[in-house]
């Protein structure tokens, strides 16, 4: 099979807040894509992750027939993998996938196991990473939670962030462990078959051009004005707090600056650079 008829499964793995959803919400709107029906199937992560054995479905009924298909998964990890490739084998499809922000934690090992089920089914699977200004992603990342409590207002918004910064500097997050997620996704996926990039770069022509031809599909114009789950900021943020996140991140932000010149992220992530650099923390 020519590469260019290979059909194509996109494992999504995050980051967290950082264009997932408006991601698939393009992609799965293509007449040549079918994304099935999930975004987030919370499938991989929930069966060999304990940290997320949560999103194991629990005896569910049958008229939640969402839950009901994702606990058949479970009972028969195969059945993930054959109901993708019957996606795929519809007329006229060629993408496919599983766009869960929290596979980024997944092991390479879990990775490869994906890879080689997807391959003895002739099917290519290519990973897309995205990652975002690791200081502006922690900050939106706690702002969804307060909009989906009805609790984005000033106050709260300065409570919330006081406390999670400082959760974060004591525990850390293993989502946001994004040099982990580098390391084992290079483990196992070529560069051909890996797309990292930029969430302040996604909106663009170039970087989501060059995302369709990583997954070898024709660029088709997306949405740019349409933004999904987008919570704004209610308050300046104290210095403090910023400088506390800063702390938390910036191994991170020095890590993917050394692993990927080529992102450039001093200048596409002006928060970070800030807080995270090491003459910030002198």
């Amino acid at each position: 099979m020519k590469p260019s008829e290979q059909k194509t499964f996109l494992l999504g793995v995050g980051a967290q807040k950082g264009g997932t959803s408006w991601l698939h919400e393009q992609l799965h709107s293509r007449k040549d894509a079918n994304f099935g029906f999930l975004k987030e199937y919370h499938f991989l992560d929930a069966l060999t992750l304990e940290a997320f054995e949560d999103f194991r479905p629990n005896r569910p009924r049958l008229w939640k027939w969402r839950t009901w298909r994702r606990h058949r998964f479970f009972q028969k990890p195969e059945r993930y993998f054959d109901y993708f490739t019957h996606l795929l084998n519809q007329p006229g499809i060629s993408l496919s996938g599983d766009i869960t922000p929290s596979y980024g934690c997944l092991s390479s090992s879990t990775l490869r196991w994906v890879v080689d089920e997807f391959e003895q089914r002739g099917i290519r699977t290519c990973a897309v990473f995205i990652l975002r200004d690791p200081v502006e992603r922690f900050l939106s990342q706690q702002r969804m939670k307060l909009r989906k409590a009805g609790q984005l207002e000033p106050e709260k918004e300065c409570q919330r962030l006081q406390l999670a910064a400082q959760k974060l500097a004591e525990q850390g997050s293993q989502r946001s462990n994004h040099l982990e997620t580098l390391s084992a996704l290079e483990a196992v996926f070529s560069r051909d078959d890996m797309f990292i990039g930029l969430y302040e770069q996604l909106f663009s022509e170039g970087c989501y051009r060059d995302m369709c031809q990583r997954l070898r599909i024709p660029y088709q114009q997306p949405n740019w004005n349409r933004r999904v789950n987008e919570s704004r900021s209610t308050i300046v943020l104290p210095e403090n707090i910023l400088a506390s996140i800063g702390r938390s991140q910036s191994q991170i932000y020095q890590g993917i600056e050394a692993k990927y010149p080529e992102l450039n992220i001093s200048i596409h992530w002006p928060t970070a650079t800030r807080w995270c650099s090491t003459r910030s923390k002198e």
